[in-house]
């Protein structure tokens, strides 16, 4: 399930924001979650192999216009749209709530207000499906120097390793969202329709490495119940933190 928030302002036309600024609507999702489940996600999350799933992704934020650089701020032109997915209702059921009954809410120094949720669910109905992207997915592996210092790999699209991290976080997410039922038995294949575009971000401002991923159009083939859990809950890595959101592409989901 994909729930719209659109955010608007009646004091001013636009939103200025820190060009690094995925932790602030991270944040954003995190304070209109009631208390016990914010707290939940933020601190534990959903354990699998001694490493924490949040299950949830969200897109960047997308306004009517293309959004300015000034110097090191983004502006948007307000209304804006972010799109968070997830399987669970009680995480989708709490960020809505939570944003229709909040008379304003913040995002950095800004203050906005949502004026309006629209919820949509994205049925995958065979073992083929083709997606856009709403914030790039991003693979990577934590490789480690002859002096033991350890760095980052990102894989492209066209990189065997890139399939290979998504089908095995997929089925981390299975187990994590299904833990009494087996995982379904099939390899989960992704390919790029045309180039996909690179996209680098850093998740806030002082962070010291930016992330690296890949925006456009994907065909992914394998077991449909895997193709569902990345559907609601992003493909990829670092989905709770703006990466890896998508929506299955049609001409009328992509206007």
């Amino acid at each position: 399930m994909h729930i719209s928030l659109f955010i608007d302002s009646p004091e001013s036309k636009i939103l200025k924001l820190q060009a690094a600024n995925l932790n602030m609507f991270q944040s954003l999702l995190y304070k209109l979650l009631p208390p016990e489940r914010s707290s939940f996600l933020h601190d534990k999350g959903y354990v699998v192999d001694g490493k924490p799933l949040k299950l949830f992704s969200f897109g960047w934020p997308k306004s009517g216009s293309k959004p300015q650089i000034d110097g090191d701020y983004i502006i948007f032109e307000l209304p804006i749209r972010l799109v968070v997915s997830s399987p669970l209702t009680e995480t989708l059921d709490g960020i809505a709530s939570g944003a229709l009954f909040s008379k304003e809410i913040r995002i950095g120094v800004n203050v906005v207000r949502c004026v309006r949720v629209e919820a949509k669910s994205y049925v995958v109905s065979s073992d083929k499906v083709t997606v856009t992207t709403l914030s790039p997915i991003t693979c990577y592996s934590q490789m480690q120097r002859a002096d033991g210092r350890k760095y980052t790999v990102y894989f492209s699209p066209n990189e065997n390793e890139f399939s290979s991290l998504i089908h095995r976080n997929l089925l981390r997410k299975h187990r994590a969202l299904y833990p009494n039922i087996p995982v379904p038995e099939g390899e989960v294949k992704i390919r790029p329709i045309g180039t996909p575009k690179e996209r680098v971000a850093k998740f806030k401002g002082d962070s010291m490495f930016p992330v690296k991923g890949w925006s456009g159009r994907f065909t992914l083939t394998g077991p449909k119940q895997l193709l569902q859990v990345g559907v609601d809950c992003g493909f990829g890595a670092k989905n709770s933190s703006g990466f890896g959101c998508v929506i299955i592409s049609d001409k009328k989901n992509e206007a």
